[in-house]
Parts: structure tokens; sequence; C-alpha cells
């Protein structure tokens, strides 16, 4: 008899709740930073370096960006293609490419480090997490983002996380600006021939707990040995700030000092350069995989191509698969996940996703077997879960809402125009409340009661009123 099993598959839309970026979000916000000027900037900088681009390879590249039919994903296809046709500048368009999902994995990483107390107040709204875990033994997760908040989730609700990798004696030294030695970062690891031949480290028979395995790399996951295996930052405590910590830790302080070099740190593209225990230097490979060519055959990646057969095992311990988020952009993915429904005709999956409305059509001939769901994230794990949220929960999610609507910038300035003017209202309205006092005579405790409350009321010092005055400024905002 098969044991019945849910798990999840996480796209980018179930992270969404703690800020981190959709697709065309994360490509609007490349495309702002990088203009043609900074570009031509960086190139002409790169030159004096003795490195740089060919102007016409440049170029090429501004078009592309230019174009606002393209997300960062096909950008990145672009420059693969043109890296593998072009054979006179391959290693210009894949430098190129090198260099951007670099900066894709800086956008991320400093969305953590910067966002670390909005996403560790903010996870509470994932509780309904733990109702998945509590019920399947193991709770497969299968993701395809880059970031840490699944690891941050299982560290919230006191989850055991396994990712498939082995404990390992391995310790990266992290080193001051003087290069001593001040502390150690703890890994977990796995070797290539198990990668390519064998079984990941998932405990069986199953245990309680998440077993997460991540299609498309992670900030905190990086090939080392050449590029032949693989290491997981270990968080030296259990709690979310920790993941974060470690991630800090990793590509602040794990470096090799070289006089001479820019900042005195030797730094090298999409890798990070660290002394280790030696004095040696080694290098830590970036995982991130994107582009339009992940998983190709005749394609070039950090991570190892036989993560997606890993994926296409596990997958089978499941009766059901709930889909959170997820675009269904990857052929390779979508290939999987159809051959697996096909498999049984007991198999299902759930598609969770605001506003979808139709089975995606690789699916259609299995339609029976496929589910739609019109809502977030979050508000799908609360209801599967039974978790009713208090009107303030509920206000603070539509503050966060708002916010990500009129952008992080003028979200900030938002806020700070609102402080003031809080402080302002607070000061006119204990100003007023004092002026009465002044001019009151014989004035009892009772009195006195009444001009307390008044004041408060003026104020507005309960949580509810604050919420809903900084919610309706920023509505106003939104709609001007």
């Amino acid at each position: 008899m098969e044991r019945k099993l849910t798990g999840l598959f996480l796209g980018a839309g179930a992270s969404y709740n703690v800020s981190m970026p959709l697709v065309w979000e994360l490509t609007t916000e490349l495309k702002n930073w990088l203009t043609v000027e900074k570009l031509k900037r960086f190139n002409a900088g790169w030159k004096e370096e003795g490195g740089g681009h060919p102007d016409e390879v440049i170029e090429d590249f501004i078009s592309v960006l230019a174009r606002d039919d393209l997300h960062y994903e096909s950008i990145l296809g672009y420059l693969e293609v043109q890296s593998r046709r072009q054979r006179s500048l391959s290693s210009d368009y894949h430098s190129l490419y090198a260099w951007l999902v670099q900066m894709i994995y800086y956008t991320l990483y400093f969305k953590h480090v910067k966002g670390a107390d909005f996403i560790v107040r903010n996870l509470e709204l994932y509780r309904g997490v733990v109702h998945l875990y509590e019920e399947n033994t193991p709770l497969w997760v299968f993701s395809l983002n880059h970031d840490s908040i699944i690891e941050m989730i299982a560290k919230k609700f006191s989850i055991p996380l396994f990712s498939g990798l082995n404990s390992s004696d391995m310790k990266l030294p992290r080193r001051n600006g003087e290069g001593e030695i001040i502390g150690y970062i703890k890994v977990e690891t796995i070797d290539q021939q198990t990668l390519d031949h064998g079984a990941m480290n998932f405990p069986n028979p199953g245990e309680k707990g998440i077993y997460l395995l991540k299609l498309h790399g992670a900030l905190d996951l990086f090939a080392f040995n050449d590029g032949n295996d693989l290491l997981k930052l270990v968080p030296d405590e259990e709690t979310p700030e920790a993941v974060i910590s470690v991630l800090k830790a990793a590509n602040e302080e794990l470096v090799y000092l070289a006089p001479g070099a820019p900042g005195g740190i030797a730094r090298a593209l999409n890798e990070i350069a660290y002394a280790d225990s030696d004095g040696e230097m080694q290098f830590l490979r970036r995982s991130l995989l994107s582009g339009a060519r992940k998983f190709h055959e005749h394609g070039s990646q950090v991570l190892p191509k036989s993560m997606l057969n890993h994926f296409r095992s596990n997958i089978n311990f499941l009766t059901s698969l709930v889909c959170v988020g997820y675009g269904f952009g990857d052929h390779h993915v979508n290939e999987v996940i159809k051959g697996w429904l096909e498999f049984s005709s007991k198999r299902s999956i759930d598609i969770v996703s605001p506003g979808i409305a139709q089975v995606p059509s690789f699916l259609l001939h299995v339609a029976p077997q496929v589910r739609i769901i019109d809502s977030g994230a979050v508000e799908y794990f609360d209801s599967i879960a039974g978790i009713e949220r208090t009107p303030l929960e509920l206000m603070s999610k539509e503050i966060a809402a708002a916010s990500r609507k009129v952008g992080p910038q003028r979200s900030a300035q938002i806020l700070e125009d609102f402080r003031l003017a809080e402080e302002r209202r607070t000061d006119e309205a204990v100003a007023r409340a004092l002026e009465i006092y002044h001019s009151m005579e014989n004035c009892n405790e009772q009195d006195v009661e009444k001009l307390v409350e008044r004041l408060r009321s003026e104020i507005g010092l309960s949580d509810k009123d604050y919420f809903s005055r900084l919610l309706a400024l920023l509505k106003a905002d939104k709609c001007s």
C-alpha cells in the first residue's frame, strides 16, 4: 500500500511576504541600478585593470537590457546563447553572464542582511507550514528559490531540516581586516561522485523534519575543490537570525589579503577567494543557477546537473504536491512534474497562486489530477492549518503589501515622513492638553482623568489607530 505523503514545491511567490522579489520585480531593480552610463563606466574601469570587454559586446548587452519584454532570466539566457555562437567573443559574453549572476546574488544577499528585522518579524506568517510538517514524515520541500527563507522558517518553528549533505569536519576560517582568524564557519559537504551516482544524505527511513532540495542553487550553497563538490553553510545557533549571520560571515569574513588589490582583498568573479587555515588561497563558487538554459545538455553551470535527477527520484515519495508561487517557467522541472503525475492517477497537485484561473497547458491532459487555488502563499498555509489571523496581523500584512507597491525608496520616505508627522501630532496634542490643564481652576482627580482620556483619544495610542493612519497614507500615495 502506497504511503500518502504531501510535499511542497516553492517558487518565488512563496517568499513574497518577507520581501523577496518576484521575477519582474528583481528585473526592474537590476535595470534601474544598471544604467547605460554605469555599465560603460564599469567596463572602462575593468579595462584599466587589464580586463573589460569590446564595445560591440557592451552595446549588445545594452540592447537587450533596454527591452521591456525581457526579464533577467531571458537576458542571462541571451548572454549564454551569444557565448556559444560568438566564438571569438565567447569569453566576454560568458564573463558578463557570470558577473550578472553575481549581481543577482548580491541583490538577494543584501535583501537578507538589510531586511533581517522585517524578515524575522514576518516569519510568523508561515506558521501554517508547521501543519504540513506535523502531517508528513518527512515533509519534502523542493525549492527553486535562492533565498534562505525556508531555512529561517525551520529555525523559527524548531523544525529539523535536512539538506541531503553530510556533516563535515571542514571549517572555513573567518578573518578580520588584518587577516587574523576570528572564528570558523561550519559546513556540510557532499562530493561529486555521490551527487552524480549515489543518493543524497536524507535520513532513511524517514524522520520528522523538512527534507530540502534546492534545484537552482542558493545563497548558502557553494562549489569547492575545483568546483567538483558542494558545501552548505551551517548556522552556529538555532535561530532565524543565525541563518543570516552565517551568510554575512561567509561574504564578509572569508577573505584572502592581497596588498595592491582594490581594498587589499583578492576578488574573483562569482566566487569567494579566501585563505584556508594554512593561509593557502581557496575558492568557493557561488551556486546560483539562472538563465534560460538551466540543466541544458550543452550548457555549463556550477550546480551539478544531477540535482535534477535527485528531484526526479525523490518526488516519487509523494502522492500529492503543493506548488506555491511557481510560474512554471522551467521546462526541465515541468517535465519532471508532468512525468510524476502521469505515472499514477492517484497522484495530485495543488497549484497555489494569486489570480490563477487555468490549469497550465502542459498539464491539461492530466487536468483531473490538478487543482488550482487562487491564493497567496501565507493565506494558503493559514487555511490548511485552520489559523485565523487577528485584525492587527491582517492590517500588518496590508501595510507590507502597500509598502511594496510604492517601492522601497518611496516607502522608506513615507515611513520617515509618517514618523515625523506622528511626533508633531503628539507634541501638539500634549501642548493643547497642558494649556487646558493650566487654565483649569480647582481641578480634581476626575477632571485630570478626563483630560488624559481626551489626550489619548486625540493621539490615537492604540496599535490599530497607528496602523490605520500608516495604511491610509501608503494607499493614498499609491493612488496619487
